[in-house]
């Protein structure tokens, strides 16, 4: 009798293992806290480790050498339910060459699927950098080769090489679009089941501290999941302090077919390192919060004074050309003079001539029609130019401050950094310091970004 019980209990658990559902295993999901903050919606955003497992068209836009490694604790991804534990190594490096531009990227994955098998990744990335440049903005590509590695608990393992594919378009300073398949090859494993080949589209603003993105993504069946969509929507903002570095905050919705989750978290960036958390709020299914924590170093750094240097130069062009315009308005204005002189001249010879009856009259009326419509287009000219000239010469300390603000303001929303735009700013205040304007905005303005720094 105790045997048939202990023959029946096994017969049940037997049962109840077969009756879990399967993962394909290396479905698209985030391998960093800043990802799973903001939904896992980095297709389009620019400028992260990310890029590896989201769109390789993206590697080109890291312009730094970075380095970051990740530890998350996951029970709900895009594709559903899990029990992971998941390790990553990233790395970034920019090259530029005339014959290849863009960066180079590293990256292993080992996620232990508790209970079921063990999944490692090794990925070879590269990106181009403005690889085609267009009207408004310009467009990369990118691809990443992958060695995925699958060890199942109840034994076997397969080796399976693996294609990604992405593109990146950024336009307008702080906009940007991705799409990317992933898993292009569909390699089967085991378990049973095939890496799922993923389709993922989207865009993204960028501007100065404050990132929005938002994502679509479409999978084919894996295992014993059936195709599903994403949707994901992620925010970021950054706030910089005077001497304990920046801090992020970061939320996001990550709305499946299989998988629901809020997420948020968490950043501090000091110097080159940066120290991220997240954790991931499930809305439907079980209730079991997912934990992130990582850390990134970047290396190298960026070149405020060239881009200050640049804007210094666009801003003398304006300068000289203004003067030009008042030379040249100047110099036309004098030779209309002359020719307005000379035709006087030649008027008086008419009516000299006229009176001493030297010329036939229907001759004198012709040359006098004549010269009354050259004297007419001289004057009309003359005064356009003269009007020109006083609109020129009435841009006073007040106009220039307006437009000399205008391209501040111009430049901080393009993204400058902030050494950039204090330089900027002490220039401003140093030329119009006794002009008797308002510059209480801008002193102000200039003493936030000196306490940033």
């Amino acid at each position: 009798m105790k045997s048939l019980v202990m023959r029946s209990i096994g017969c049940f658990v037997i049962i109840g293992l077969f009756s879990v559902p399967t993962r394909a295993g290396f479905e698209d999901l985030s391998i960093d806290p800043r990802g799973a903050a903001m939904g896992g919606a980095l297709t389009a955003v620019p400028d992260d480790l990310s890029a590896a497992v989201y769109n390789p068209g993206n590697f080109g836009s890291i312009k730094r050498v970075q380095t970051g490694t990740n530890y998350m604790r996951q029970f709900h991804v895009p594709s559903g339910e899990t029990d992971s534990d998941i390790m990553d190594i990233c790395a970034a490096i920019p090259v530029s060459q005339e014959i290849i531009n863009g960066t180079f990227g590293l990256t292993w994955i080992y996620n232990r699927i508790n209970g079921r098998a063990t999944d490692r990744t090794t990925a070879f990335s590269y990106g181009s950098r403005g690889l085609f440049e267009l009207d408004q903005g310009d467009m990369d590509v990118g691809a990443t080769l992958k060695f995925l590695q699958r060890g199942l608990d109840a034994g076997g393992a397969s080796l399976k090489p693996v294609i990604d594919l992405g593109v990146a378009y950024r336009f307008w300073e702080k906009y940007s679009a991705g799409f990317s398949i992933l898993n292009f090859n569909r390699p089967t494993m085991p378990g049973p089941g095939r890496a799922p080949i993923t389709a993922k589209i989207g865009v993204a603003e960028t501007v100065r501290n404050f990132t929005m993105a938002l994502d679509l993504t479409k999978r084919e069946p894996s295992g014993d999941y059936s195709g599903s969509s994403t949707l994901a929507a992620g925010v970021e903002h950054w706030w910089a302090t005077a001497r304990k570095g920046s801090f992020a905050g970061r939320t996001g919705l990550s709305l499946g077919d299989h998988s629901k989750t809020w997420n948020w978290g968490l950043g501090w960036r000091m110097l080159g390192g940066e120290l991220n958390y997240a954790m991931t709020v499930p809305m439907k299914g079980k209730t079991m919060l997912g934990h992130s924590v990582g850390l990134l170093f970047r290396f190298g750094q960026s070149n405020p004074e060239g881009e200050y240097e640049r804007l210094l130069g666009e801003e003398l062009r304006y300068r000289k050309d203004l003067i030009t315009s008042l030379e040249a308005g100047e110099i036309k204005q004098w030779k209309l003079s002359q020719e307005l002189s000379t035709m006087r001249e030649e008027l008086e010879v008419l009516r000299r001539q006229l009176v001493e009856k030297t010329l036939s009259e229907a001759e004198v009326k012709r040359r006098l029609a004549e010269l009354q419509s050259r004297h007419r287009k001289a004057v009309e000219e003359h005064q356009r130019m003269e009007d020109e000239a006083r609109r020129l010469k009435a841009k006073t300390k007040q106009d220039f401050f307006r437009e000399d603000w205008a391209a501040f303001l111009k430049l901080k929303a393009g993204g400058a950094p902030d050494a950039v735009l204090a330089e900027n700013l002490r220039r401003v205040l140093r030329d119009y310091k006794d002009s008797g304007l308002d510059l209480s905005e801008a002193n102000q303005e200039l003493l936030r970004l000196l306490r940033t720094q």
